[in-house]
């Protein structure tokens, strides 16, 4: 099983913030925040975030697909003013990326569906994003596109982890 290492600081926020009523709104922060920096798989935080709090696998996997939904918006409402040709001239590894050839061919032929598949998957939604931004397609319809698909596999991970944690006690 691989392993994802969170950040020392990024445990210790969750240590800190796991006993107040607050919590689950950290972890959505965070799932915002990793979405629109695509800095880091958030899976690699909710499944501590679940360990450390059980009981709240549901509100976690809710409010952090919604934060991830906002987030996918926000990037691509980012990608769209800067222009996609300055994203391209200083990210020009995207375009050769089999997930960003996967990612076109799928959302020309599904639109938005294709959009929620990939945010559902373990697939990376980023070159996905950046797709939809060349293509002007609506920031609201990747808002829910992306917030459904993120929250049925954070819903999963999350029942999953709590449920079975002894599976993911690597991640932690």
């Amino acid at each position: 099983m691989n392993t994802h290492l969170v950040p020392d600081w990024l445990r210790g926020l969750l240590i800190r913030s796991v006993a107040h009523r607050y919590y689950s709104l950290v972890v959505a922060v965070i799932a915002f925040v990793t979405t629109i920096t695509f800095s880091f798989p958030f899976v690699a935080v909710l499944i501590p975030a679940v360990l450390l709090s059980p009981r709240r696998w549901r509100s976690l996997g809710l409010l952090s697909g919604v934060a991830s939904g906002c987030g996918a918006a926000a990037l691509v409402e980012i990608f769209q003013f800067l222009g996609g040709e300055l994203v391209l001239a200083r990210y020009p590894e995207l375009q050769t990326m089999e997930g960003w050839q996967l990612a076109s061919e799928w959302l020309q032929r599904w639109g938005l569906l294709a959009i929620l598949i990939i945010a559902g998957s373990p697939m990376p939604q980023t070159p996905a994003l950046l797709f939809c931004a060349l293509a002007n397609v609506s920031s609201l319809g990747i808002l829910v596109a992306v917030a459904v698909g993120k929250t049925a596999k954070y819903l999963f991970m999350g029942w999953a982890t709590a449920r079975f944690p002894a599976r993911f006690v690597g991640y932690n």
